[in-house]
């Protein structure tokens, strides 16, 4: 951690393999920021960033505080996860999915970010840089290697911009944080792809349990994975997961022929679908002839505020509702498995929902001894697909009514 510790650089990149401290190294980071930043108002501000609320309250809270205990003037806030430093600075801790959603429109010194491959991959872009623009504060984004994600999209962007970024790749074989002896049962514990990943750091490796990555693989090399712009003969197709407090992502779909073309992405959190319909009325949406609309079957639950279900909001907005067949999970993913490798994505647009088919993957439940589905950010661009794939006989129809009626043809776009 000295690395981290001694850097002149505003960013910091950093993979480190498994116990090798990192946590704790990033605590007394941000302790000895709080307690040197001279700065009386407004008081300086520094924010911890966990995966769960549950890890950062059982396991970040506890080390601040075991750090901090014997400081006099230090008060510590145990319902907001907050601690005032004698000097009036403040460190807070969030922790959750949407946990950093409470820190827009706030100001802070320094953030972290740890474990940054089960944050949302919009955490660090949208919500935390721009927190850090009043007083130029610092970041420290950190994790181990989860593979091919957007941790890894991080530090190729951080690599391409040293000025303002340090890198910092710290594998198991550059530190003696563990014993030889046990390094070595580790290898006969874990499986060779987990090993490179947890404790060499490598962004190679695969996610055991990923349930499309292969066939993304493949996309990636028959040049699938390019830009796709809208084609006017072809309406527009959405397929949709729906949420309320959690995240709600909708796929643009057009079919062509025998293809499938994924033109765009859109994903956010807390919207309404009031939001989301506007969404398609702005811009480069605003342009598209849409066929309708493929929702997931609990669009007909109704609000509690309201007594009005979400199909009828649909409707109110005059939008082309067809649901999809309630359906086992497996025979959803199934289904998704069959589209890929007839599917077109746009590189660009489609980046935040290439990435959620990407880490979608299965985990084993140790209560239920069975293994499924491990619902995190990547969950909900891959049952908004999932939806889609279970529900796209419906689109066929549209597609093939819709082109008919219209009359001109761009032609077809280039690789």
């Amino acid at each position: 951690m000295l690395r981290v510790h001694n850097s002149t650089k505003r960013f910091q990149f950093g993979c480190f393999h498994r116990r090798a401290g990192k946590s704790v190294g990033f605590c007394n980071h941000v302790i000895r920021a709080a307690l040197t930043n001279k700065r009386k108002f407004p008081a300086p501000r520094y924010a911890y960033i966990g995966p769960s609320f549950a890890q950062t309250k059982d396991l970040i809270w506890n080390y601040f505080k075991h750090y901090l205990q014997h400081m006099p003037n230090t008060k510590f806030s145990e319902s907001d996860l907050q601690i005032t430093l004698p000097n009036g600075a403040m460190i807070n801790l969030y922790g959750g999915a949407a946990a950093y959603e409470r820190m827009r429109g706030l100001y802070f010194d320094g953030v972290v970010l740890d474990e940054y491959p089960l944050l949302d991959p919009n955490a660090w872009p949208v919500v935390i840089r721009p927190t850090l623009a009043d007083y130029k504060g610092w970041a420290i984004v950190g994790g181990t290697s989860n593979g091919d994600d957007h941790f890894h999209d991080l530090k190729k962007m951080a690599e391409k911009n040293l000025d303002i970024w340090d890198v910092h790749v710290v594998p198991v074989n550059e530190t003696d944080a563990l014993d030889p002896d046990e390094l070595q049962e580790m290898t006969r514990d874990m499986s060779p792809e987990q090993y490179a990943r947890e404790m060499l750091c490598s962004f190679d490796a695969p996610i055991e349990g990923a349930y499309y990555a292969d066939l993304l693989n493949q996309a990636q090399e028959d040049g699938r994975i390019i830009r796709v712009p809208y084609d006017p003969a072809a309406p527009v197709i959405t397929f949709w997961d729906l949420g309320i407090r959690d995240s709600m992502s909708i796929w643009f779909m057009q079919r062509v022929g025998r293809e499938w073309h994924a033109i765009d992405y859109l994903e956010n959190t807390s919207k309404g679908l009031d939001w989301y319909y506007g969404q398609l009325q702005v811009g480069h949406r605003s342009q598209w002839v849409y066929g309708g609309d493929i929702y997931p079957h609990d669009i007909r639950q109704r609000e509690l505020s309201t007594a009005t279900s979400r199909e009828a909001i649909a409707h109110s907005y005059g939008r082309n509702v067809h649901i999809a067949p309630n359906h086992k999970v497996e025979d959803g993913i199934q289904a998704v498995r069959a589209m890929i490798p007839t599917t077109w994505f746009d590189k660009d647009r489609c980046a935040d929902g290439i990435a959620c088919l990407r880490n979608y993957h299965s985990i084993k439940s140790v209560s239920l001894g069975l293994t499924k589905p491990l619902h995190n950010w990547a969950s909900h661009g891959a049952d908004a697909f999932r939806t889609g794939a279970m529900g796209s006989h419906l689109a066929v129809g549209w597609a093939s009514s819709m082109r008919n009626a219209i009359r001109r043809r761009r032609g077809r776009f280039t690789i």
